[in-house]
């Protein structure tokens, strides 16, 4: 791998991070250029995928090898089933022939997303989470995880409900407020879910732990060394009221630290080893219509399956991968930020386009599980997956329809119209 790199002033705002931090840029240009050198070679785009996808005991640029149990071959097949691909193929170009004003066709992009902090990331952020007995035998989860749609407050509370046997009513999310709450490290990177939930679930135990050695009476004296089972649901919410009772003023507090897996190794200096602790794995499917009059495209249908480790919730999951995969279609299609002397001129709802519910296609979701051993449950990140994968596949869809290999997004149509007939630009 050669990577050449260059640093360029602009008189335009600053950007931030767009839901991938970098990896929806790289993995657009990627994945269409697989389907530009397919073409050139004459050869369909899934088998080029399927010969160059990486297999357990293959390494990454930075000498990690894989050896996660992951199929990507099985991700990939099990969308062009889904999708029904090669059916699609043939039909759609059936279509192409009989009709003079539509175009429609169907892409894929096979991608990847490192979950957890880049390289040595996790290890120096030294994540701590403390999980809270309260007076009134209430647990609540002191962690700098903030919610903002993506269901942390729901994991927490879930992994907490199993691991102490407690019902919901007995669990608190604190606000993430620094005079409350451990470092935790920021909510980024599909880190909540695979490394801070685990620390929730460890601190959990920790908090347990105290209340049992405490003796901290419950009808009788609760003894550490009893072969009994440990502590569990209204017993230790009793057992947890019993404490603060016995030790008024005290706090009760179970805490829990990272600690980095022995088999993740990295070096800062030569930036070699395992950039990330695990990867999620995903194929995404597009099926586009072209309107050769308006020249909008239209998603119609979109397929997204990814492997992720276990998935804790079903139902926050697929709502994460379906608001991604819309997210990136107006990505992909619509959200053109326009720049006049360094300022941006399309600020507002008004002028700045979206996609609204016209614009979504059925977005089906399939997941397949192969746990990750250091991983919540053996779950892995997810949260940036759906942002990597709809740009290219919907392009390569596109240039299917078209025979046009646009090389930028957001693809809209005036400049669809331009690339279909270049006689249309014009300078300036």
């Amino acid at each position: 791998v050669r990577i050449d790199g260059r640093a360029q002033l602009s008189n335009s705002v600053p950007f931030g991070a767009f839901r991938g931090f970098g990896a929806p840029q790289s993995l657009f240009a990627v994945e269409r250029h697989m389907d530009v050198i397919a073409d050139r070679l004459g050869m369909d785009p899934v088998a080029l995928r399927k010969r160059n996808l990486i297999r357990d005991g293959d390494s990454t640029a930075t000498g990690q090898v894989i050896q996660d149990g992951a199929n990507r071959i099985e991700v990939l097949e099990t969308a062009l089933q889904l999708s029904d691909f090669e059916a699609k193929v043939k039909s759609h170009a059936q279509f192409n022939r009989r009709n003079q004003t539509k175009r429609r066709g169907i892409g894929l992009a096979s991608f990847y997303h490192g979950a957890g902090f880049t390289g040595g990331g996790e290890v120096y952020l030294d994540s701590v989470v403390h999980v809270a007995g309260l007076p009134d035998g209430c647990v609540e989860v002191r962690t700098a995880s903030v919610e903002m749609g993506q269901g942390t407050l729901t994991i927490f509370a879930q992994v907490v409900a199993a691991k102490l046997g407690v019902s919901v009513d007995h669990i608190r999310i604190a606000d993430p407020d620094t005079a409350i709450v451990p470092n935790s490290g920021p909510t980024v990177a599909s880190r909540t879910s695979m490394i801070v939930a685990g620390l929730v679930e460890r601190a959990c135990e920790d908090l347990r732990s105290q209340v049992q050695e405490s003796g901290a009476e419950l009808g009788s004296a609760v003894d550490a060394d009893t072969s009994d089972p440990p502590l569990a649901g209204d017993a230790l919410v009793s057992a947890i009221a019993g404490w603060h009772a016995k030790n008024p003023g005290q706090e009760l507090i179970g805490k829990a630290r990272y600690i980095k897996p022995e088999n993740i190794v990295w070096d800062d200096e030569t930036y070699r080893g395992d950039a990330y602790g695990s990867f999620a794995w995903a194929t995404y499917v597009a099926d586009v219509e072209v309107d050769l009059r308006t020249f909008g495209v239209e998603v119609r249908d979109f397929v997204a399956v990814q492997e992720v480790g276990k998935v804790l919730n079903e139902t926050l999951a697929r709502g994460q991968i379906q608001g991604g995969v819309v997210q990136g279609i107006g990505w992909s299609l619509m959200e053109d930020c326009v720049w006049r002397d360094g300022a941006m001129q399309n600020n507002e709802l008004t002028n700045y386009i979206i996609p609204t519910s016209d614009d979504v296609p059925p977005i089906r979701v399939a997941f397949l599980e192969v746990p990750y051993a250091f991983g919540t449950w053996g779950c892995k990140g997810l949260g940036e997956l759906p942002m990597d994968g709809p740009a290219p596949a919907i392009l390569n869809a596109v240039a299917m329809a078209t025979g046009v290999q646009a090389s930028s997004i957001p693809l809209t149509p005036e400049r669809l119209m331009k690339l279909l007939d270049p006689e249309l630009e014009r300078p300036g």
